[in-house]
C-alpha cells in the first residue's frame, strides 16, 4: 500500500473532468498542486433523504411508502496558491498557470470525480460537477498576493457514494455444473450483480434473496470462445454476448424473453447464489460483479 494511505486523516482528491488529474484538496497530500479545501464544506456528508407518506383522515400518523434521495449540493472554499500550503507560487505566471489548468478541469456539463479515503472504509467516489459560477472572496489582484479564494457550489445528481467493485467466482472445477457463489453487498444501499459467463453452454443463476431458493434465471445459450454478461439492475438491463469476432458484442436481452432477476442484494448483507451450467466444461464459470454504494463518503 502507498505509505500516504497508511496515515489515518482522511484524504479528499478531486480528478479533473478533462485533464483526469487528480487535485489533493484536503488531508494527506493536501496542497500538493497548490489548490486545497477550506476546513468548513457544507452538504458533502450525508445523501439529502426525502420520506414519502400516505395519511388518512382516520388514521393515527402515516404510513410509510418509501424514501427518495435527492442530489447532492456541496459548499465549500477553495483555496489557490498562499504561504500555508506546501507548494509555493513564487511568481504571477505560476499563479495563473495553476488557477487556469485548475478551473479547466471543472464544468457544468462535464463532471469529474471527488473520492474520499480512509483507512477504515477505504475510496468512495462521486461524479460532481459545477452548479453555480465560483465567487472569489479576498477581493484583491491575485497577481500581487499570488493567492485566491473562491467560495464553490458543485453538485452530484447521484448523491450516492461509489466504493470500488468487488467480484466473487464460482468455477466447474469439480464438474459438477453446479454450485453456490457468495456475493457481498458491504454498503448501506442496494446492489444489483453483473454476471460474467463463459461459453460453451446456458447457465441458470438464483435470483438473490428468493424465499424459496427455486427461482433460477435461464440465460441464452453461448458457444464456445464467447462470453456473456449480464447486468441486472432494472434501470439499465442488459445481457450482451462477446467474442473475438464481435468485440463489441451482441444484444441478447431479448432471448430471455421476459426471464429477469427480482431482486437485489440487500445492504450489509453476503448472499448465497446458487449457478448451474449446461453443456459446459471444468472452465465454465460465474464472475459475480458488485459496485457498493453508499450514502455517506465514510
Amino acid at each position: 500500500m502507498n505509505p500516504l494511505l497508511e496515515v489515518d486523516t482522511t484524504k479528499t482528491v478531486y480528478w479533473g473532468c478533462r485533464s483526469g488529474k487528480p487535485w489533493h484538496l484536503a488531508g494527506v497530500g493536501a496542497g500538493v498542486e497548490a489548490v486545497a479545501i477550506g476546513d468548513s464544506p457544507t452538504g458533502h456528508m450525508f445523501a439529502p433523504v426525502s420520506i414519502l407518506t400516505s395519511e388518512g383522515a382516520r388514521q393515527d400518523g402515516a404510513t410509510f411508502l418509501r424514501s427518495l434521495r435527492n442530489k447532492k449540493e456541496v459548499d465549500a472554499v477553495v483555496s489557490i496558491g498562499g504561504h500555508a500550503l506546501p507548494k509555493i507560487l513564487m511568481t504571477p505566471r505560476q499563479f495563473y498557470a495553476v488557477h487556469d489548468a485548475f478551473w479547466r478541469d471543472w464544468s457544468t456539463d462535464v463532471p469529474g470525480t471527488l473520492g474520499f479515503y480512509t483507512r477504515h472504509n477505504g475510496w468512495r467516489f462521486q461524479q460532481v460537477r459545477l452548479d453555480a459560477a465560483p465567487e472569489p472572496t479576498t477581493g484583491v489582484d491575485p497577481a500581487t498576493t499570488l493567492h485566491e479564494s473562491y467560495t464553490v457550489s458543485f453538485v452530484a445528481m447521484d448523491p450516492l457514494e461509489q466504493h470500488l467493485g468487488e467480484y466473487f467466482v464460482w468455477l466447474n472445477e469439480d464438474g459438477r455444473n453446479e454450485g453456490i457463489v457468495k456475493a457481498r453487498n458491504a454498503a448501506d444501499q442496494e446492489a444489483w450483480p453483473r454476471y460474467t459467463m463463459p461459453g460453451p453452454g446456458r447457465y441458470w443463476i438464483q435470483d438473490p434473496t428468493d424465499p424459496d431458493g427455486l427461482r433460477l434465471v435461464q440465460t441464452p445459450p453461448i458457444d464456445d470462445g464467447e462470453t456473456l454478461r449480464i447486468d441486472s439492475h432494472p434501470r439499465h438491463r442488459t445481457a450482451r454476448v462477446y467474442s473475438d469476432a464481435n468485440p463489441d458484442g451482441r444484444n441478447v436481452w431479448g432471448a430471455l424473453a421476459g426471464r429477469r432477476w427480482l431482486a437485489s442484494l440487500p445492504p450489509w448483507s453476503s448472499t448465497d447464489i446458487v449457478v448451474r451450467v449446461e453443456g459446459g466444461n471444468l472452465d465454465s464459470s460465474v464472475r459475480v460483479d458488485v459496485t457498493p454504494r453508499s450514502s455517506r463518503p465514510f
